[in-house]
């Protein structure tokens, strides 16, 4: 793969990561301000399905962005790999993020899962 066009792929792949976290979190946030300041009796499905919607989809989208940085850093060229930056980039746990992130976000729906019911 040539380099610049891995790299540029690599950039997207990280903002991309960044919008997702930023609406997942967004989205968490808006429905626990709704559990806490909202009248929800009556609600608990409507409220509980906004919550886990997001989740399967933030979950499933943090994997797959983290899932793409491992296969782009896989992608780096022995010149890329030998520099200090090529040699950060392979060290950082991809596999190991992408559970730590995701289980975040469903530790937040559960405990607003258990707060609604």
């Amino acid at each position: 793969m040539d380099q610049k066009l891995r790299a540029a792929i690599q950039t997207s792949t990280f903002y991309y990561f960044l919008i997702a976290t930023v609406l997942l979190t967004i989205a968490q946030l808006s429905t626990m301000m709704v559990i806490v300041l909202a009248d929800i009796s009556g609600k608990e499905s409507v409220v509980a399905a906004s919550v886990i919607g997001p989740c399967f989809a933030g979950v499933f989208a943090i994997f797959r962005m983290m899932t793409n940085m491992q296969y782009l850093v896989r992608d780096m060229d022995d010149g890329m790999r030998a520099t200090t930056y090529g040699a950060g980039m392979t060290a950082i746990p991809f596999s190991v993020l992408k559970f730590v992130f995701a289980l975040i976000f469903v530790v937040v729906a559960a405990v607003q899962l258990m707060a609604i019911f």
